[in-house]
């Protein structure tokens, strides 16, 4: 399996990646837009053999390194991708490291990475 590099990116070079990251289960109410999300932080792009196989977007969030967007496939573990990249970014210069999704098989990922939840989201639908 090739390796995969993150390197800085340009919103265009990510928008269709990030795209993948709305759907009804994350985004039920269609409330986020990838091109707000990307405006408000740093975009990144997982690159496996030339091709763009992920990508995130990051932000300063008082002290905590927040990843605001994230969306991939690949054969290659992402989210071990990610979570080795957002710690070698955050070391010394961030107190955590933070993302909110609706996804248990994410959670349970980001458990082996050290990653704990931390908050729940309680909603009642009329």
């Amino acid at each position: 399996m090739a390796a995969v590099t993150v390197a800085v990116a340009a919103p265009a070079e990510v928008r269709d990646v990030l795209r993948l990251a709305s759907s009804p289960k994350t985004d039920p109410h269609g409330r986020h837009c990838v091109d707000a999300l990307m405006a408000l932080g740093q975009c990144w792009k997982f690159v496996e053999n030339g091709a763009i196989t992920g990508a995130m977007v990051t932000t300063d969030d008082d002290g905590e390194l927040w990843v605001l967007a994230a969306a991939g496939r690949s054969p290659v573990d992402l989210v071990a991708v990610m979570a080795d990249h957002l710690t070698a970014q955050a070391d010394g210069k961030y107190r955590s490291i933070g993302f909110q999704t609706a996804r248990r098989g994410l959670v349970k990922k980001a458990e082996h990475h050290g990653y704990e939840v931390s908050a729940y989201i309680m909603r009642k639908t009329l």
